[in-house]
């Protein structure tokens, strides 16, 4: 008698395996649909439970809640977007003062804050403030911006002391200024390390092939590791800790010559005299 077919073998044994869950499985009732397990979530068939989506936890309940933007809207509350800064921060400190609850508000997946809602009556109250201290805000921020930057100016000056005058101003202009998204406004980092990823970026950009390897399809990481070496060179150069005999750029003079050649990169050194 011929054996049965690998195929027919596995097809036999799925079918068999499905018989068995069948039989296992308990059968919905109506005393069983729509139970909930303790925390409140709809029972599964096999006793999993629904994730869906979750708000982060609020930290003080009593003062500030985390609802979804479906959530209905309470009485006399407002939404207040995402956005003003100062705006955002007085309607928060009001509405906490005059004890009542700030929600903040997030997409249906709860993964995104889109703003808060307040009392109706607190935002029109923080708005008329916002108008008439709009000049004088004005004026502080910029000198407080103008205050980050001599500082980030400084920061360059001291940590890579042979940069370029127009290379630091340059540097200062892209990753320092507000609203730059860039690392030098970052506050997550220490001020050496954020100073040495924004002159790194500078010089990968300026002094290497960077942009041409990825004109020609290379990989972003591919094209880092590839222009590594020469961005390390300048910015040791730069800090004072390479000799005059190996440098690639001193003084605020960049001797290196750099070549494309076929997705290739090549350095020639002209030693300093």
């Amino acid at each position: 008698m011929a054996k049965p077919s690998p195929r027919k073998v596995h097809r036999r044994k799925k079918v068999v395996h499905r018989r068995k869950r069948r039989v296992d499985k308990p059968k919905r009732t109506p005393s069983t649909v729509g139970n909930r397990s303790s925390d409140g979530n709809q029972a599964g068939h096999d006793g999993k439970k629904s994730t869906g989506n979750r708000l982060p936890p609020s930290e003080n309940p009593q003062e500030e809640q985390n609802v979804f933007e479906n959530t209905k809207m309470p009485a006399g509350y407002c939404f207040v977007p995402k956005g003003d800064v100062y705006i955002t921060r007085q309607c928060r400190l009001k509405t906490k003062a005059s004890d009542r609850i700030v929600y903040k508000i997030y997409n249906k997946t709860g993964k995104r804050s889109l703003g808060i809602r307040v009392p109706l009556d607190v935002y029109q109250e923080v708005l008329n403030l916002s108008k008439q201290t709009e000049e004088s805000r004005a004026v502080a921020t910029k000198a407080r911006d103008a205050k980050f930057l001599d500082q980030g100016r400084q920061l360059l000056k001291e940590q890579f002391p042979f940069m370029p005058e127009e290379t630091l101003d340059t540097i200062l202009e892209h990753a320092f200024c507000k609203g730059s998204g860039r690392v030098g406004r970052t506050g997550t980092i220490s001020d050496s390390h954020k100073a040495q990823l924004a002159v790194e970026a500078h010089v990968r950009h300026e002094y290497t092939p960077y942009e041409q390897l990825l004109a020609g399809g290379m990989e972003r990481p591919a094209a880092r590791k590839k222009v590594w070496d020469t961005v390390q060179a300048v910015r040791r150069a730069w800090e004072g800790k390479e000799s005059k005999n190996n440098v690639v750029a001193w003084r605020g003079v960049f001797v290196g010559d750099i070549s494309c050649l076929h997705g290739w990169y090549t350095m020639n050194l002209i030693p300093l005299g």
